[in-house]
Order: C-alpha cells, then structure tokens, then sequence
C-alpha cells in the first residue's frame, strides 16, 4: 500500500530507498500487485542490471504488458545482460518484428546463440539449456582448466562442472570443481576426469530431463547434438522451474484443464477443454438415472433409502477424485510406466 501511494505521488527518491536493496525476486512480487501505471513507472527506476532479473520474475501476463511499451533498444539492453537460455525465453515472448530489431542490436556472438536456441522446442533440452559453459580438452592440464573457469567467471556465470572434450568436441568426461582443488596444476584433465558423464540429447523433452536429475541428484547436465558433441548445458535453476510447470499441468490435467487457464485462455475456450469432462459425468450420472429408475419400486415402499443417494454420491466423486490425482501423478513421476496403466487401476477399484 506504502509503495503504491508513493508511485502515485511520483516519489522515486524514497522508492528507490526502499527497493534498492529488495531481491529482484521481491521487487517483482511488488511490481506485480501494482497498477498499469504504477507498475511502469516504479520498474523505470530500476537500474537495466535490476531490470532485466526482475523481467524474469514477473508474472507473464505482466511482463508481457510491460514489453509492450518498451522500444526495442530497451528491451534490446535487458535482453543483452541475461544468460542465453533467459535471454531466449524473452525473445520468444517478443512480437516478430520486435523480436527482429532486437536479435539484430544484439552482439553477433549473442545474438547467434539466440538464434540457435530459438530452433528448438521450447519444452525440450535445446530449448531449456544455455550455451555458456566451461569446456577444456582432455590433454589440458588442471592449471588451464582453472584459468578457463576464471575467465568465465568473470563473465557472472555459476560454474559447477568443467564438461571434457576431445578435439572433435566430442563429450568425453565431467570435471568437478573441487577436483581442480584437490589436484596438482600440472596433472592432466583426463586422469582425473569422471568419464560417467550423464548427457542428454537436444531433442529429448524436458519432464524427462527433470527425471534425469531427480534420478542422479545432478546440479548440472550436460547437452549434447545427434554427433555427441557438447553444445550447451542444463542447471537446477532450470529444473525448478520445469518441476514446476509439469506439476502444474498435471493438476490441470486432472480437472479436464491446462496449465494456461489463468493466464491464456479466454472463458469460451476454458468452456471448451472442460466440455468432455462435464459430458462423460452426465453420461455416467444418466446411468444412474436409470438404476434408480429401475428400482423405483423398492424406493417407493422404504422412503428412508432415498436420503443415501447424495451420500453415495459425494462419496464416489470424492473416491473418484481420489484416484485420479494418484494415478496421473504416478504416471507422471515415472512411478507407473504409460503401457502398465491399468496396475495402478486395479488398485484403485480394489480399494473403492
């Protein structure tokens, strides 16, 4: 409410006082329960470093109103600090012909990596990873792969794994980086790389590279082409946000919806995906219609058998409820293969 009434009167030094030192997690928390307005004129005055984090934690329909009314140059000096795989999901967000002035602003190198990102599907591997990564060859010695991991450090980048390649950039081992600590600067990479390095291909959908690291508690994995060459790499980060989407889709799946109800979808269409559902419950509730109309005799002679009906019924949508987020979820986690569906069924008509 304090920062609300502020915006309104146009108060940016005490603005500023306060959410300088906000997360930029909280500031767009802030920036989301504001006005049009206000929203606007309270993310102005954020530094293009700020700005462009707090672009990534707005809610979409708000971010999208806000690259609305930006100019490309803007959006071009956001675009141009983020990691590449951020930096793509923005664009993609982006009207085509804005998309173009930007991706033709940005720095070649930059705006190359954009491109190729942009080619693949947005919920599989190639499409979630990022291009920057620290690769050394596999006769390098730790001291060069400690000034590799240096120099990209520098660049902001959260390194957790040094990938090894071979000179056809050929994924042949992972480095860790406390091995870079524990050993002598002139051993060699490939004596003490772990040559178990797990890797996924760019093509492979995302819920199953989520799989992939809640399977081997990875922090980071590798990404590799058809060829097995190294082209970028997966973070937790990364995986977060897809655990979470998926989930959210299979609670909206279980509801006969999708996940872009609340933001994307206009009641006509939400209207539309639920429609089946609604069907086959008056199918089924036709059925018991007719049960009930075929014992029609026995309920006329004992009264006190009709009260049980909303009973049972509220029990079996409960039940039926019940059993469908179980068996949705299991399919969903892993837990129960699609082919074997009917084992979790079972079960759950045995338990009913």
């Amino acid at each position: 409410h304090d920062i609300r009434e502020l915006a309104r009167d146009k108060a940016s030094a005490l603005l500023l006082n306060i959410i300088t030192d906000l997360h930029p997690a909280d500031i767009a928390e802030i920036i989301d329960r504001l006005d049009s307005d206000d929203r606007q004129y309270v993310f102005e005055l954020l530094s293009t470093e700020t700005g462009s984090v707090v672009l990534l934690e707005l809610r979409p329909g708000v971010r999208q109103l806000l690259l609305e009314t930006m100019a490309s140059e803007s959006i071009t000096r956001y675009v141009g600090l983020l990691a590449s795989d951020d930096a793509t999901d923005l664009v993609a967000e982006l009207p085509p012909q804005v998309a173009e002035k930007v991706l033709k602003a940005m720095p070649a190198e930059d705006s190359t990596d954009v491109k190729e990102l942009l080619r693949y599907g947005p919920e599989t591997a190639g499409g979630i990873m990022g291009t920057e990564f620290v690769a050394v060859q596999m006769n390098d010695t730790v001291a060069q792969a400690i000034k590799a991991v240096r120099s990209m450090a520098k660049r902001n980048m959260v390194i957790h794994n040094v990938f090894v390649v071979d000179e056809d950039g050929l994924l042949s081992g992972v480095l860790p980086l406390q091995s870079l600590v524990l050993h002598a600067p002139n051993r060699r990479v490939y004596n003490i790389m772990e040559v178990d390095a797990k890797s996924i291909t760019t093509d492979v959908d995302q819920e199953e590279v989520a799989s992939m690291f809640r399977k081997y508690d990875l922090v980071t994995l590798a990404v590799v082409n058809k060829k097995g060459q190294l082209v970028g790499r997966i973070t937790i980060d990364d995986i977060v946000d897809v655990i979470e989407a998926e989930y959210t889709e299979d609670v909206a799946r279980m509801v006969g919806s999708d996940a872009d109800e609340l933001e994307k979808r206009s009641p006509r269409q939400i209207a539309m995906l639920r429609l089946p559902w609604v069907l086959t419950t008056l199918a089924i509730e036709f059925a018991a219609g007719i049960v009930i109309h075929y014992f029609d005799a026995t309920l006329s002679k004992v009264i006190l058998l009709a009260s049980f009906m909303p009973i049972i019924s509220a029990i079996s949508g409960n039940t039926g409820l019940q059993s469908a987020a179980i068996i949705v979820r299991a399919m969903s986690t892993g837990h129960v293969p699609l082919d074997q569906w009917w084992h979790p069924l079972w079960r759950q008509v045995q338990t009913t």
